[in-house]
């Protein structure tokens, strides 16, 4: 039988109606060779991923081609939320009008409402609009809504692409920079989630404009993170410069500002570029702040912004290093001090020694078994701390206390 493409198959159809061949090679081993019988069979998977991180000065610009030239001829749904759609859903809408982008889905998220709910009316904006499957969803929000997007796109047809443009200051150095996307469940934080890299996230610092103070002061609870743990001049940076970022809303002074951001957002991508997975172990230095933050989060039934959990976080694990004699007092003094200067909390009430315990279960189910927690041991390195033997809770109980006080000293 001659071999029929499916373009030939689609001329002959018109002589032969209701029928349309193509013939493909089926049998394709390429160099491998059959097993021997009784030789287990492998499926070899490459699940390597690489996107860019872009900053733009002017995305919304009618003069701007990043968003044209990232979605092409493909069919697109645009997800957003009311206060950014309110803000900036017009001048988005006329830079994609020159695009395929079908419908503005405008979504009302918060953290407590991140559910498998609201991923799955995402998925049923896409199927009324018929995206197939090079279709893609763009996500325009802050990290929640970018989480429901990426869910939703690892989901439609086994999976799409999506591009994601975050708009707050933790979007755009951390949860919208990332592989994950995810949901609560049953009341715990991110508890069903997926792998699903963007194909592309674009950044435009301008965005920050528009957002409260207590939201901008949350987003640089991530930068400090990442200064702590491993960047020196990261957090350098933040100690000199965080109240008038935060003031300015990121805009004055420019140079460190663009430069907090650019050392941000490397620092968290070279970190998730060893272990893009989690597939390759579990110590993470990007654990960092996250093993107490997500019960706290919970506990206050998400009334709490996502940054300032973390903080808490940090001057635990802070504290905890220092009462282990693995950090100098006057580096626990210093993280202290940034987190304040930042306008962050230290320290909540409602996170008690119960609480604790429950997170550092939750982290060790989490991480194949070790609590692996991040501690510093200096500003730019850290350790991590294994077995829960090594926290005993008289420990617990002496750094929750001065952490207590150093809340009330600086009211």
């Amino acid at each position: 039988m001659r071999s029929i493409s499916l373009e030939d198959a689609g001329a002959e159809a018109k002589d032969r109606p209701g029928e349309s061949l193509a013939q493909v090679t089926s049998l394709r081993l390429g160099a491998r060779s059959l097993p021997a019988d009784a030789s287990p069979l492998s499926m070899d998977c490459n699940t390597g991923s690489q996107y860019r991180v872009s900053l733009s000065d002017s995305l919304l610009s009618p003069g701007s081609t990043g968003l044209q030239e990232a979605i092409g001829d493909r069919k697109a749904l645009l997800i957003t939320t009311p206060t950014v759609n309110r803000l900036y859903g017009a001048a988005m809408r006329g830079v994609l009008a020159k695009t395929n982008t079908v419908a503005t889905l405008i979504l009302d998220v918060s953290e407590a409402s991140k559910s498998m709910e609201l991923v799955q009316v995402i998925c049923q904006a896409a199927l009324e609009h018929g995206l197939n499957r090079r279709g893609l969803l763009l996500g325009f929000g802050g990290g929640v809504c970018l989480d429901l997007v990426t869910m939703a796109a690892s989901l439609i047809r086994r999976g799409i692409g999506h591009l994601r443009v975050p708009t707050t200051l933790i979007g755009q150095i951390d949860a919208g920079i990332g592989l994950k996307g995810a949901v609560n469940f049953c009341g715990k934080k991110s508890f069903i989630g997926c792998f699903h890299p963007p194909e592309q996230v674009l950044i435009d610092p301008a965005f920050l404009q528009s957002l409260p103070q207590r939201h901008l002061s949350a987003g640089t609870a991530e930068a400090l993170k990442m200064g702590i743990v491993r960047d020196p001049a990261l957090f350098e940076l933040l100690e000199r410069f965080a109240p008038t970022l935060v003031a300015s809303r990121f805009a004055a002074p420019a140079g460190p500002a663009r430069e907090l951001l650019r050392r941000a957002i490397f620092a968290m991508l070279d970190e998730l570029r060893k272990n893009p997975y989690e597939d390759q172990g579990y110590e993470r230095l990007v654990d960092f702040g996250h093993t107490f933050s997500p019960v706290l989060e919970s506990a206050l039934g998400f009334d709490i912004q996502h940054g300032e959990a973390v903080a808490v976080d940090m001057a635990l694990s802070a504290a905890i290093a220092d009462s282990l004699g693995l950090l100098a007092p006057g580096d626990c003094g210093a993280i202290l001090r940034a987190l304040k200067c930042a306008s962050l909390p230290v320290y909540s009430p409602r996170l008690d020694l119960p609480l604790c315990r429950e997170g550092l279960i939750e982290a060790s189910r989490h991480r194949g078994g070790a609590m692996n927690l991040v501690v510093p041991t200096a500003i730019g390195s850290s350790v991590f701390l294994k077995h829960r033997e090594d926290l005993p809770d008289s420990l617990l109980e002496g750094a929750l206390s001065r952490l207590a006080a150093a809340e009330r000293e600086a009211a």
